[in-house]
């Protein structure tokens, strides 16, 4: 009797460990994001709500130079994305500020979910 309980308790118990990875899986949110003005600009962009952008908290998923007219695509697994960029006549150091994108049901991973936006050469 006592090894059919401890089969039965052990059967349960891989029953739930099995069962709840399943319930964790993220699907990648689509970013988008469209530089606009004229020259070269630096961005940041980290997956997470964190500000600044290179929190420890993030995820850092993109720091290069970019230039008007370039579209970057990257995919959130938090549904949000920490954005920052500089501008302006001092391009290397003038940091514009970060800016948390999220959408309305983004986290969830629905197919129409998508991040998207534009970041200027010129202005903040």
């Amino acid at each position: 009797m006592q090894k059919l309980l401890f089969a039965v308790v052990l059967a349960a118990t891989s029953l739930v460990t099995v069962v709840t990875p399943a319930q964790t899986v993220l699907r990648p949110i689509p970013v988008t994001i469209s530089i606009v003005g004229e020259g070269e600009i630096m961005l940041l962009v980290a997956d997470g709500n964190i500000r600044p952008c290179d929190s420890s908290d993030n995820h850092l998923l993109f720091k290069e130079h970019v230039k008007a007219g370039d579209e970057i695509k990257l995919a959130s697994l938090t549904g949000a994305v920490c954005v920052d960029h500089t501008y302006g006549a001092f391009r290397e150091s003038q940091w514009a500020g970060a800016s948390v994108w999220g959408g309305h049901g983004a986290r969830f991973g629905t197919s129409s979910s998508q991040l998207q936006g534009a970041v200027s050469t010129d202005v903040p």
